[in-house]
């Protein structure tokens, strides 16, 4: 008898659709908060935060992980985060050098990968990446609530929200250390085969 099982590709999973959609909201979060909609934005937020523990949930717990997620999550948790502080800047919500150290880090990141890996280094995201993405999608929709007429009148929660960004940023930081050193190894491992 022989199987008659269609193999998926391994790009053809639920958990890539969804990181798609995340790529796809990233335009439409910046074009709320630049048009004054910080409540819409603030929903587009949330949904973009669902679906980045959505997508590693759905993949750990259906066994649908695939080589093109793993390449796939990273890039789209790097761009939301440097998108919504980007404009949340642009509107006067979140102090400059918190952007400015993200991007610098992402930026050294990006110049390793691309010099040593083509781009596609094939690392697993850490444990502190995770808190860090956590830290930012608290701090950030806080920063966009504070932000709305209601709660524009309680001055702690703006003070609130800094405080998880600070302490997203930080992590973020420690989070490029941790992923500069492992692309490091791996370039040293490679070409100690090669």
């Amino acid at each position: 008898m022989t199987d008659t099982t269609r193999q998926r590709p391994d790009w053809q999973t639920w958990p890539n659709l969804i990181t798609l959609v995340r790529f796809l909201l990233i335009p439409v979060f910046i074009g709320f908060v630049v048009s004054g909609h910080p409540g819409w934005a603030l929903v587009t937020l949330v949904v973009l935060g669902v679906s980045d523990w959505a997508d590693g949930f759905i993949a750990r717990r259906f066994d649908q992980g695939s080589e093109l997620g793993k390449a796939l999550d990273p890039i789209a948790d790097r761009l939301a985060i440097i998108a919504i502080v980007l404009s949340l800047v642009l509107v006067g919500l979140l102090p400059w050098p918190s952007v400015a150290i993200i991007v610098v880090v992402d930026a050294v990141l990006a110049l390793l990968s691309g010099l040593w890996f083509r781009g596609n280094p094939d690392l697993d995201v850490t444990w502190t990446g995770k808190v860090r993405s956590a830290l930012l999608f608290v701090g950030l929709p806080l920063l966009l609530f504070s932000s709305t007429s209601w709660a524009s009148e309680h001055d702690w929660i703006r003070v609130l929200a800094l405080v998880f960004v600070w302490a997203g940023t930080i992590g973020h930081v420690v989070a490029g250390v941790q992923y500069a050193t492992a692309l490091a190894a791996k370039h040293r491992a490679v070409a100690r085969t090669a």
